[in-house]
């Protein structure tokens, strides 16, 4: 298993920022990310517990469910179904507030089913995913800090 944490620091405050988050249909705003689709709403809001999404990124494909929902300070998600097929036990987004303003602390924990060359493959599938995270995030910082400013 693999244990990936990205961090970034937002000039926002953390309401705004969990919104930018939690909003799956700007996923799709960044790079590498074809679509992001909801197939199920959240029990209480829409982006929030027991909502399901599965996201197209070209090779992988995945379906993830919000398995936790404490705005706004955390979100946890479970990948359910993905291609290529992925262990994946953990997933979280953590905001606190900060004297900058926000920071959002995303850490996931995941494996890659490959017989033979796992091992291999999970070390570039964590590089891969790090540079995923680094430019959702900073998708969610500039949309984050053009809210503020409204």
């Amino acid at each position: 298993m693999h244990t990936l944490t990205a961090t970034r620091t937002v000039p926002a405050p953390i309401g705004v920022v969990f919104d930018a988050c939690a909003d799956h249909e700007k996923l799709a705003q960044v790079p590498l990310i074809r679509s992001c689709e909801l197939t199920r709403h959240g029990d209480a809001e829409k982006n929030g517990l027991g909502a399901v999404r599965e996201v197209d990124c070209g090779l992988l494909r995945f379906r993830e469910e919000i398995t936790g929902f404490d705005r706004p300070h955390r979100m946890e998600y479970r990948i359910r179904e993905s291609r290529p097929a992925l262990d994946h036990t953990f997933g979280r987004i953590e905001l606190a507030e900060v004297p900058d303003g926000t920071l959002i602390v995303w850490t996931t924990v995941f494996g890659v089913r490959v017989p033979v060359v796992g091992k291999l493959v999970d070390a570039a599938f964590g590089i891969a995913l790090e540079i995923a995270f680094g430019l959702i995030l900073r998708n969610v910082a500039k949309r984050a800090v053009a809210q503020a400013r409204r």
